[in-house]
């Protein structure tokens, strides 16, 4: 279990430390608040060197369209990779019973 204290999932938590002893080597983020949550643990994951870090646009949310579209610009500029649900879904086939 992680206790997540503050915006990013990986700030001061044990997040990294499991990921790495299970070999994880994609992020793929969701939920709301995208300028704080996402955009925070986004950024750290690509400070921490992860190979592939993904957002799922469709699954992540913000106060206003405009504050989203500003907050998902940013992110893409980092080189994370900005996909809808579906699109996810589709291009990894080792997903099955339509459950992420």
């Amino acid at each position: 279990m992680v206790l997540k204290r503050r915006f990013s999932a990986f700030f001061q938590t044990t997040l990294d430390m499991m990921l790495r002893r299970l070999g994880v080597e994609r992020v793929v983020l969701c939920g709301v608040q995208t300028p704080n949550c996402i955009r925070a643990a986004a950024f750290d994951a690509v400070s921490l060197d992860y190979p592939e870090v993904a957002v799922l646009e469709d699954a992540t949310a913000s106060a206003s369209p405009q504050v989203q579209d500003a907050n998902i610009r940013d992110i893409r500029n980092i080189g994370v990779k900005v996909v809808s649900v579906g699109a996810w879904k589709a291009s990894h086939g080792w997903l099955r019973g339509g459950s992420l």
